[in-house]
């Protein structure tokens, strides 16, 4: 809403509720829904909810659904730390299918002066059945620690199929651990860069350069020829070579060089010193 000047106007109160109208303030008679975006009008909505909460003396919690849904980047961070501030005072539920979002309130409370509880649930559907509740957010927003322990337990699981030698399960689990480890090691190159740039960040973090320079041709090369493996099984190839499906051993050895990757760079740059 940038060189826009907005108000609100009380129009009219029934039954003790006042109402209110958006107004220009430089045009009050000119039709506001004609002018304004949706996410205009959202940012207005907000800002005058936000307003009327801190008239009030209630603690009351408060609950948001997709706040954010058609405001640019640049609201959507302002709303994230207007949440935060408000969650200083009460509690605040957002409901939100917007990882983006999920990661700007994130960083909004790790930023406040105020310590701030953050606690998030993923909630998910079946082919039937809707409302299933996870104590953790979805894998691609939790650390990559906690993706990396995942994919083992996983194996230690489903590692009994090959055990048994059934084929057609294994082949299930080797070929889809094989395709989150490769979208696991596009995150761990993202998280090394993280201290300049991140993927859903629109910020470039200059004094964080000195920590990607840890980051040697040695990681590289370890990095693309690990990912050259990953991609190896899921690509197409002649069903007459038959090709035996790997054991769950070398699973493990893919899934322990990476997580020496992502430790060993993370040691490595913790130790570089940010003025």
């Amino acid at each position: 809403m940038a060189g826009l000047a907005i108000e609100l106007k009380q129009e009219k109160t029934a039954y003790g509720v006042p109402h209110f109208k958006v107004a220009l303030t430089r045009k009050p008679d000119a039709h506001v829904g004609e002018i304004l975006s949706e996410g205009e009008h959202r940012c207005v909505a907000l800002a005058a909810f936000l307003a009327e909460l801190a008239t009030t003396e209630t603690k009351s919690a408060i609950v948001f659904d997709d706040p954010v849904s058609s405001l640019d980047h640049m609201h959507r961070e302002a709303v994230a730390g207007c949440l935060v501030d408000e969650a200083r005072h009460r509690q605040v539920i957002v409901f939100t299918h917007d990882i983006a979002f999920l990661f700007l309130l994130d960083e909004a409370c790790r930023a406040s002066n105020v310590q701030t509880h953050f606690a998030i649930r993923s909630i998910s559907r079946g082919d039937e059945q809707a409302g299933f509740c996870n104590a953790n957010p979805p894998l691609r927003a939790q650390p990559l620690d906690n993706v990396i322990n995942a994919m083992q337990k996983r194996l230690n699981n489903e590692k009994i199929h090959y055990e048994l030698g059934n084929q057609e399960l294994w082949e299930r689990t080797v070929r889809s651990l094989q395709e989150q480890l490769r979208t696991t090691w596009e995150r761990a190159v993202e998280e090394a860069l993280a201290p300049v740039f991140k993927r859903l960040s629109h910020k470039v973090n200059t004094p964080g350069l000195s920590k990607v320079t840890v980051i040697t041709i040695a990681d590289c090369e370890t990095m693309r020829a690990a990912y050259g493996r990953c991609s190896a099984l899921l690509h197409s190839e002649a069903e007459g070579l038959n090709k035996p499906l790997p054991a769950p051993g070398k699973i493990e050895v893919e899934i322990t060089a990476m997580r020496d990757w992502v430790t060993d760079v993370k040691r490595r740059q913790s130790l570089v010193k940010i003025d």
